[in-house]
């Protein structure tokens, strides 16, 4: 037998680790020697101690350690690592989606030093011809879905649309939403055309606007609002109705976001 302080030697594991194993029921002293306390470990004990250094590198905690150690039938042991291994696989998605984005943050923060290169233009939209459709959609990722819709509409219509086309993202929740977004699409048209059941066909008025034209991904979108905000307060304007986007190049017509181009725009009073 090997006093502690020799099988924490052998072990590579503290004596306070051993001790701390034996409180948690992890590992227990061969033998205590009642008069002075010593304790005692055998060499077989090194397989359990590298069992649950092993488990411990997996992510394991020690008290569950603890139950997977009291396990006889390895198929229990096989559904444990299973079910770590998939707990390890979405924390790296996790990981991997917040590492992207801080390289994509980095980046933009390398090419744009300020707010200054974001620049706010007043302009007015003039009165177009629009095909429409407004719908509430469960998140963001819906959008697409419902421009797919609009393009369908416009096949079966045969539609013709301006030159250059004009796609616009109109958000009409009186507040900011993530879920249950109130949503209209419009495509700028020529030509007279029949409404449909969820397509509608009208003369969009004219408008006045606060815009910033960037070209990447939506991930600019705060400093985008930053530059519109910082603009706003310092004008005689007031917004008076919903933010809209007009999509120059969209993800619809290249899935590269660092080629999409994209005009935020505020409605003014």
């Amino acid at each position: 037998m090997f006093k502690i302080k020799q099988f924490s030697k052998l072990s590579g594991t503290s004596s306070r680790m051993l001790r701390h194993y034996e409180k948690m029921d992890l590992l227990k002293p061969a033998k205590i020697d009642p008069d002075n306390n010593y304790r005692y470990y055998q060499a077989e004990q090194l397989t359990t101690v590298n069992k649950i250094k092993k488990l411990q590198s997996f992510g394991f905690s020690l008290a569950l350690i603890k139950e997977i150690l009291n396990q006889e039938n390895p198929v229990d042991l096989e559904k444990y690592l299973y079910t770590r291994q998939q707990e390890l696989a979405e924390e790296l998605a996790v990981i991997t989606q917040q590492k992207d984005s801080l390289a994509q943050i980095q980046a933009e923060l390398d090419d744009r030093q300020n707010l200054l290169d974001y620049h706010v233009v007043l302009k007015e939209l003039p009165a177009r011809k629009v095909m429409s459709i407004r719908k509430v959609i469960a998140d963001a990722s819906g959008e697409s879905e419902l421009w797919q819709t609009l393009g369908a509409a416009a096949e079966a219509q045969k539609v013709q649309f301006s030159s250059p086309p004009v796609g616009i993202s109109i958000y009409h929740d009186e507040e900011y939403q993530d879920q249950q977004i109130d949503l209209e699409l419009q495509s700028t048209v020529v030509g007279d055309y029949s409404d449909m059941e969820e397509v509608k066909f009208f003369v969009a008025p004219a408008i006045k606007t606060a815009s910033v034209t960037f070209q990447g991904s939506y991930g600019q979108m705060p400093q985008v609002m930053n530059a519109l905000a910082r603009w706003l307060e310092t004008q005689d304007y007031e917004m008076a109705g919903p933010m809209f986007n007009i999509n120059h190049v969209s993800p619809a017509q290249t899935p590269d976001p660092e080629k999409w181009v994209t005009e935020a725009c505020l409605v003014l009073k």
